[in-house]
């Protein structure tokens, strides 16, 4: 199911400091939209910017993994991010595009069937993007993070705006195609796709 233009303005973001001629734009319908859109607003970004927070499916055992639950939940999702993308690539000209995602699906836990194979298949289209839109001077990033219990006891927020700052300040153009896994250590020995 595609956004409607509510749905879409609904988790639409922008953020420009006092004399910054560059926005960040916050788009998508993941749980961590807000978090992304309280720290998009204090930032400075050095050119126009795009963070992409994808909706990911609830956790659900393997055997209700239907035809029909694929398509609504991962085909879907993934319909939308690629839809954002689209949407957004004028506006990024030159710029910065950040793909925030949680890092769990990444890598894989019972019953995350559905959420990893969005969060893996963003991956990869951000992986691709990066290489692609490298001519036209955009960078393409992912931050993963550790959304658990552990993560606020660590100060996920703060890493957050950090990783952020770097990537979409004046440094940042230098910065492409990387994934940066914000956890506090909670994946160390864990193998990444």
């Amino acid at each position: 199911m595609t956004p409607t233009s509510a749905q879409t303005s609904a988790t639409r973001r922008t953020a420009a400091g006092a004399g910054s001629a560059a926005e960040v734009h916050v788009v998508g319908g993941g749980a961590l939209v807000a978090e992304v859109s309280r720290v998009a607003a204090a930032l400075r970004p050095s050119s126009p910017s795009v963070c992409v927070v994808p909706r990911i499916p609830a956790p659900a055992p393997l055997a209700e993994l239907t035809d029909a639950r694929l398509s609504a939940d991962i085909g879907a999702a993934l319909d939308e991010v690629l839809a954002a993308v689209q949407r957004e690539l004028a506006f990024v000209r030159s710029g910065r595009l950040v793909f925030v995602l949680p890092s769990g699906p990444l890598m894989a836990a019972t019953g995350s069937a559905g959420a990893a194979a969005v969060t893996n298949g963003v991956l990869s289209m951000a992986r691709t993007l990066a290489i692609e839109l490298a001519r036209d001077s955009v960078t393409v990033n992912v931050l993963a993070l550790d959304t658990g219990v552990a993560a606020a006891a660590v100060g996920l927020a703060a890493a957050l705006a950090e990783q952020l700052a770097t990537l979409l300040g004046p440094g940042g153009q230098y910065i492409t195609g990387q994934e940066i896994y914000l956890t506090a250590g909670s994946d160390l020995g864990r193998l990444r796709p």
